[in-house]
């Protein structure tokens, strides 16, 4: 029997860029090598690491991009910070020059100024918040892919970002304007028009693909800000970053839209794929993901790139389906299987392609919310926890089951 493994024991982390907020994950469960060996004697395993954010991303994408490319951004008060992007060779469907360089946002901190802002009556410091550095980090990347005539492609990878300017700060420095100082830009709301186009420009015609880990919109109920809660940040506080993401991004739509009237979408600007031009200006703040991790999709959009979920390019640059066609079940390693697997996450990812092979696909679990029902609406034949079990004991159990016949 011939079984593809994928999947990760390890909670995700809750949406919501917040500096020294950081969620402290529950105990993590089996590795994919701890299973894959408990699973070694009943099958063939294929072991397929897939991650939606933060190093294991790119640890993810290390078989196809084994390229690592090191180099540094300035940071907080003009520091340097030490950054590493992989890069990966072309492929047979994107021409002799193409490259790919995939960035990991995680790596740069946010920048500039704390501000106090009144919490029902209490003051409260809102921590640095600009994606500046993400900016450079971006400019890095574009000059990496970049081969001869052709710009390549730069996928980045916005989870686990720490930034919550809806990109504002990534905009500017990609336009090399200075950064945004206590939030609000130095750039006045016509101004943002040249901004808009300098940093297109600065893209010089890559491809450019935001892999955001869910499908947050910018602004309202289930916005960026809203996502703050799981974060323990004070409603008020939410409310005050709310208002001034909505305010900057209703100028850098009118930017981007004043921006495309005067150059529709020349030849040589990045923006080319339809769906990209479809959503310009006041729709790219309800695109899924343009609110993920702080805003950072909302920059990539009004540059005129893609938001694509963060596991389906992972998915697809390891080449999963082709992998899926010679495997004879799908095991998915979780955490918990509940609204997040199926909703966004892995299991929902690979069960999707699964079908396609008519593959069954079991999950193994620490714990198991979702009914019969909802795993067989998600395409499951299976789904086993081992909750304060032996999670060895449960896959090995497992293991035998499937491999009967």
């Amino acid at each position: 029997m011939r079984v593809l493994l994928t999947g990760s024991a390890v909670p995700p982390p809750p949406d919501g860029a917040w500096p020294g907020r950081d969620v402290v994950p529950t105990a993590a469960g089996p590795s994919l090598a701890d299973v894959a060996s408990w699973w070694s004697a009943h099958g063939a395993v294929d072991t397929v690491p897939l991650a939606a954010s933060g190093p294991a991303l790119l640890d993810a994408l290390a078989p196809v991009a084994p390229e690592v490319l090191a180099g540094v951004v300035p940071g907080p008060g003009g520091a340097e910070v030490p950054v590493a992007v992989r890069r990966r060779a072309s492929s047979s469907r994107e021409g002799a020059q193409a490259r790919t360089v995939v960035v990991d946002v995680s790596q740069v901190p946010a920048t500039g100024e704390a501000v106090v802002v009144d919490a029902d009556g209490t003051p409260t410091t809102v921590p640095a918040r600009s994606s500046t550095a993400v900016g450079h980090l971006l400019a890095l990347a574009v000059d990496a892919a970049r081969a001869g005539t052709d710009p390549g492609r730069v996928v980045l990878a916005t989870g686990g970002s720490t930034s919550h300017d809806g990109g504002l700060g990534a905009l500017l420095a990609l336009a090399g304007e200075p950064p945004a100082s206590g939030g609000a830009p130095d750039v006045t709301p016509a101004g943002l028009v040249d901004v808009v186009r300098a940093a297109r420009a600065a893209l010089g015609g890559s491809h450019l693909v935001a892999a955001v880990a869910s499908d947050v919109p910018l602004l309202g109920l289930h916005g960026a800000s809203a996502t703050l809660d799981a974060r323990g940040v004070d409603p008020l506080v939410a409310q005050h970053l709310e208002r001034a993401l909505g305010a900057g991004a209703h100028d850098v739509a009118a930017a981007v839209d004043r921006a495309d009237a005067a150059r529709p979408w020349a030849p040589g600007t990045v923006g080319r794929d339809p769906l990209a031009r479809a959503t310009a200006g006041r729709r790219v703040a309800g695109l899924p993901g343009a609110g993920s991790w702080g805003g950072l999709g909302f920059a990539v959009a009004a540059l005129g790139g893609r938001l694509v979920p963060a596991l389906r390019v992972v998915a697809d640059d390891v080449g999963l389906d082709a992998r899926l066609a010679a495997a004879d079940v799908v095991v998915v390693l979780a955490d918990e299987l509940g609204a997040h697997e199926l909703g966004e996450g892995t299991v929902r990812e690979v069960s999707g392609r699964a079908a396609r092979h008519a593959l069954p696909v079991v999950v193994v679990a620490r714990a198991v919310v979702a009914g019969r029902r909802e795993q067989a609406a998600a395409g499951l034949s299976g789904a086993y926890a081992w909750g304060d079990g032996d999670p060895r004991d449960l896959v090995e159990r497992v293991a035998r089951t499937w491999s009967r016949g």
